[in-house]
């Protein structure tokens, strides 16, 4: 039985049967993938909006709105993920993400009034939420020309990849919840090691 990688490559590579696109009556095989590849700009735009909405109305901004000078405020020694407010809006964002995707069951609401909502992701994944934070305040600072040479998130995953170094030293080495992100690769040496 296949599994993994394998199993997935051997179900993108399957023919299924649907409509032509001229002639309706006429049925035509079409590999999954290409079917796939037609999806993803769309899921990764409206991850994208979910994030960056979600990020922005819990620091009670609006994106549309965001201006130079704030935009820098939130760049500078990247605020918006290090300082509390930019932390508790990302893990807004990430249990929103997660929410969507179907991994609720990652989020722990409070089980009292006086404790903590905790997330429990891996260092990519709170990466991936400010990857899609940080590419919107520096669009807006003016510090980085748009990212887009053709389709919807072209050029994000160097961006991705780039800013889990950068956090690495930020963040705990154990998989203990801190402030209410529990890195469940805390421990993993490799964890600032994505491969391209």
């Amino acid at each position: 039985m296949k599994s993994g990688k394998v199993k997935a490559e051997a179900w993108l590579n399957q023919f299924i049967r649907r409509a032509s696109w001229r002639n309706a009556s006429i049925s035509v095989n079409v590999r999954v993938s290409m079917l796939v590849l037609r999806v993803k700009p769309h899921l990764h735009q409206a991850w994208n909006d979910l994030i960056v909405n979600t990020y922005f109305e819990a620091l009670g901004l609006q994106v549309k709105n965001l201006n130079e000078a704030t935009a820098k405020q939130l760049i500078d020694g990247s605020a918006y993920y290090v300082s509390v407010r930019g932390r508790e809006a990302c893990l807004d964002a990430l249990a929103a993400l997660f929410r969507a995707v179907g991994a609720a069951n990652r989020i722990s609401e409070p089980a009292s009034p006086t404790d903590g909502r905790v997330t429990r992701a891996t260092l990519g994944h709170f990466a991936f939420v400010t990857t899609k934070i940080r590419n919107v305040v520096e669009l807006a600072a003016g510090t980085r020309a748009s990212s887009r040479d053709g389709a919807v998130g072209d050029g994000h995953f160097p961006m991705w990849v780039a800013e889990v170094r950068r956090m690495d030293d930020s963040f705990p080495k154990s998989c203990e919840a801190l402030n209410g992100l529990e890195l469940i690769d805390g421990a993993v040496l490799e964890r600032s090691l994505p491969q391209y």
